[in-house]
C-alpha cells in the first residue's frame, strides 16, 4: 500500500554495514501448478518480473548487499537465474 513508508536499516542502525539476508525458495510451489510445472515459483513472473527479483530489489532498498537463496527445487533452473541477475541487480546472490 502507498501509505507504508520504506525505511532503511542504515537509517536506524547507521553501525550496519554488510546486511546479509537469507530467502527460502526451495519449495515446489504446488499452489501456483500449472504456472511451476516449467520453473521455479521464485521465478514465476509477476508484472512481468520474476517474483524473486522483486524481493530482492526490496532487500537492497533496505541495505542488504547479499542474499543467501535456500534451494531446494530445480537447483539449475535457479542457478541460471543467479548468473542472469546477480549483475542487474547490483546485491551479490549465493545459493545454499
Amino acid at each position: 500500500p502507498a501509505h507504508i513508508l520504506s525505511i532503511k536499516v542504515k537509517d536506524i542502525m547507521p553501525e550496519a554495514t554488510n546486511l546479509k539476508a537469507l530467502i527460502l525458495v526451495g519449495g515446489y510451489g504446488t499452489r501456483l501448478r500449472p504456472l511451476t510445472l516449467s520453473c521455479p515459483k521464485p521465478l514465476v513472473e509477476f508484472a512481468n518480473i520474476p517474483m524473486i527479483v522483486h524481493q530482492i530489489q526490496a532487500l537492497k532498498l533496505a541495505g542488504v548487499s547479499e542474499v543467501v537463496l535456500a534451494i531446494n527445487y530445480r537447483p539449475e533452473v535457479m542457478y541460471n537465474f543467479i548468473t542472469e541477475w546477480q549483475e542487474k541487480l547490483g546485491v551479490k546472490i549465493m545459493c545454499s
